[in-house]
């Protein structure tokens, strides 16, 4: 988090296209940690989510749309923001 205010990051890409599961409590600190990026001014992008994730993700109860924008694929984003 320090980084993002001494760098003045204003755009944060976070890929997760590597990740294939996530246990709840990880899920749960990843919200917190996304949550503390906006409230540095940075806006969170998170691309590559696979299905069973967001699955999860919605079963667990946890909702991240508040403090991070979606987009579908790393590639498609950084067309976008570079």
């Amino acid at each position: 988090m320090n980084d993002i205010g001494d760098s003045r990051i204003q755009t944060l890409v976070i890929d997760l296209s590597g990740i294939a599961m996530m246990e709840k409590d990880m899920i749960s600190h990843f919200e917190k940690v996304l949550a503390g990026v906006s409230m540095m001014g940075c806006k969170a992008i998170l691309t590559g989510l696979r299905s069973d994730l967001v699955r999860k993700m919605v079963h667990a109860g946890i909702q991240f749309e508040k403090n991070a924008e979606t987009k579908g694929t790393l590639q498609e984003t950084l067309k976008r923001y570079l």
